[in-house]
């Protein structure tokens, strides 16, 4: 096992049911290194990634983040040990501001789910963190922005750009934005 890997892979399978869909991937990313994984449509690209950060279990083999294994925890519990992912697809409300977008991604974080009946305004450690991300990622003058506005690359600039597409392996906490904003707010180290 490498010591200075970010993430590592041994052996990884995956079947479901009775059909092979991984088959027997090792592979080490090292820290700060940038990788690309391609291949054909239903090649198991995504299926590795939602090995790797916990969506789907692993049949067998393992995975590690940082020299520990991860292979059978939850992806919030990965999360948590520094690993994060984005998607392809990013749902935004258009008709939002920038913070109102990130404010949500927050409430989800914080358990408010589908809690309708709350004041938005008095959660105050949902708003914090909201307002943490936009410094992180530059956009405090733009927080009031609407998503829809006159500026079309606003969207893409506060929810996916610069940086959700470098937060899968980025050790530095600001490209790890998306993940800390929806993750639960009682994070412990």
């Amino acid at each position: 096992m490498s010591t200075t890997a970010a993430i590592e892979l041994v052996e990884v399978r995956k079947s479901f049911g009775a059909t092979p869909i991984i088959r027997g991937v090792s592979l080490v990313l090292e820290a700060g290194t940038r990788q690309a994984l391609i291949g054909p449509n239903g090649a198991g690209k995504s299926t590795l990634f939602n090995l790797i950060t916990g969506k789907y279990p692993v049949t067998t083999g393992r995975i590690r983040v940082k020299g520990e294994d991860v292979t059978d925890l939850t992806p919030y519990e990965i999360n948590r040990r520094g690993l994060a992912r984005s998607f392809q697809v990013t749902n935004i409300f258009t008709r939002m501001s920038v913070f109102e977008n990130l404010r949500c991604a927050a409430l989800w974080g914080a358990g408010y789910r589908y809690s309708f009946w709350h004041r938005v305004s008095t959660a105050r450690a949902v708003n914090e963190r909201a307002e943490t991300v936009l410094e992180q990622l530059n956009l405090t003058e733009r927080r009031d922005v609407p998503q829809a506005g006159s500026d079309p690359a606003v969207g893409r600039l506060a929810l996916r750009g610069r940086s959700a597409r470098a937060a899968d392996l980025a050790p530095d906490p600001k490209r790890r934005w998306l993940a800390q904003v929806a993750a639960p707010l009682e994070q412990t180290p």
